[in-house]
């Protein structure tokens, strides 16, 4: 038989599960840093763009608002049921 693993986690492992975590997302971390400072986009773009068109965002048709929020009613459905539980 299997001995059951402990409760609660070692400090030791987490220690190690957040340094190598840290470790292989710091050359990501860097790599989006410096393609952001290569490209050198101004953060302001949309509010400019938005600015500038007058303010008009694009269209929802009202079919994608009653899909989106049957979706969603759906979502707090089954929500509800699986807290009732």
């Amino acid at each position: 038989m299997i001995p059951d693993a402990p409760r609660r986690p070692r400090m030791q492992h987490v220690t190690c599960t957040g340094t190598a975590l840290a470790m292989a997302l710091l050359p990501l971390v860097v790599v989006g840093a410096l393609l952001a400072k290569a490209l050198a986009t101004d953060p302001m773009t949309p509010v400019n763009a938005m600015i500038t068109s007058g303010g008009h965002r694009a269209r929802i048709s009202p079919s994608e608002w009653r899909r989106c929020r049957r979706s969603a009613a759906g979502a707090l459905r089954r929500w509800k049921a699986a807290e009732r539980r």
